[in-house]
């Protein structure tokens, strides 16, 4: 959840949050953050619609249960990485949240200092 001092709570990475880090990581510098996010999301996506196919296709409902579970496990892989790396780069507070603005002004950051100039 985002909440007005611009963090997200790392407990859960809801889509709404994921769409929050992608625009506060995203400009020309390195926009691993958001791209994780974005993998993510596609996860998740495709896991909810294998979970549908379970339904609309219960001929092959254990090839799509083993999908869902596959994909459950690259989404908690792509979780964890995406904790580590904003870990990594100090944009995690002690209460595991995520600062949006730091996100956006260490992105910012590497970008002027691509260009050459300073922040």
């Amino acid at each position: 959840m985002i909440d007005r001092a611009d963090t997200i709570q790392l407990t859960e990475l809801t889509d709404e949050n994921l769409l929050e880090i992608c625009r506060a990581a995203q400009v020309i510098a390195c926009e691993c953050p958001a791209y994780i996010a974005r993998i993510l999301r596609q996860v998740r996506v495709f896991r909810e619609y294998t979970t549908n196919c379970m339904e609309q296709f219960p001929a092959d409902h254990e090839t799509h249960e083993w999908l869902a579970t596959q994909a459950m496990a690259v989404e908690e892989i792509l979780f964890r990485t995406m904790v580590e790396l904003m870990q990594r780069e100090g944009l995690i507070d002690g209460g595991c949240n995520v600062s949006l603005s730091k996100l956006s002004d260490r992105a910012r950051s590497t970008m002027l200092k691509q260009i050459g100039k300073t922040s």
